[in-house]
């Protein structure tokens, strides 16, 4: 878990977006406890990619991106967003923000279903916003490249390019080993949603860096 070290002086409450998106993360995850199975609602409304394939239960590709498994899960996701969200909402706008959040979210989950099918694990449910966040966290790092990060009980600091390079290369590592031994996380839903956030931020910083060409 990593926070900034400076304050960036921009009000969480005020990206309301941002908030919303982690208060109805919070409203689910509640509603998930009073599964009477104790299942969480996971059979009913995660992303499994082989009834994704068949046609059934499409919906649920949008549906697990805001379920969790437990209170570590969603406590983790969470953090990381709250962390990154409000810089990015900032710049990118509350419009493009949400787009960005909910695309990201729904490449992931199918990019890591291709592999799911493909290596014969799609019959496991798939669940949380990790692909999601995982586009904030690179759009962070495209930019806001110098903010600078630390990691909670380490005290050396780091650019947020630099810490959005050591995630990418980590997903990768761990989605090539879940190929062969599946880890439990859907390292390949992580990568599909930071692809997705990348392309959106570097997109922005082009468009800001002509708006203000232009107007020099």
């Amino acid at each position: 878990m990593v926070y900034e070290v400076t304050n960036d002086r921009i009000p969480f409450y005020t990206q309301y977006v941002a908030v919303a998106i982690i208060i109805i993360n919070i409203i689910v995850f509640i509603v998930q406890l009073f599964d009477p199975t104790g299942n969480m609602f996971i059979y009913e409304a995660a992303f499994v990619p082989n009834e994704f394939f068949a046609g059934i239960k499409m919906w649920t590709i949008f549906t697990s991106m805001w379920m969790h498994g437990d209170i570590v899960h969603i406590s983790m996701n969470m953090l990381f967003f709250y962390v990154v969200a409000d810089n990015c909402e900032k710049v990118m706008g509350h419009a493009l923000f949400l787009i960005t959040y909910i695309i990201s979210g729904l490449v992931g989950s199918l990019l890591d279903a291709l592999f799911a099918v493909v290596f014969e694990w799609g019959a496991i449910p798939s669940l949380g916003a990790s692909g999601a966040i995982m586009g904030m966290i690179a759009a962070y790092g495209i930019l806001f490249p110098r903010n600078k990060l630390r990691y909670f009980g380490l005290g050396a600091t780091f650019s947020a390019r630099t810490f959005i390079i050591i995630t990418f290369f980590t997903e990768l590592m761990y989605g090539i080993i879940s190929l062969f031994a599946p880890t439990g996380t859907a390292h390949f839903a992580h990568l599909g949603g930071f692809f997705i956030g990348l392309i959106v931020a570097i997109f922005v910083r082009i468009v800001k860096k002509g708006s203000t060409s232009g107007n020099s």
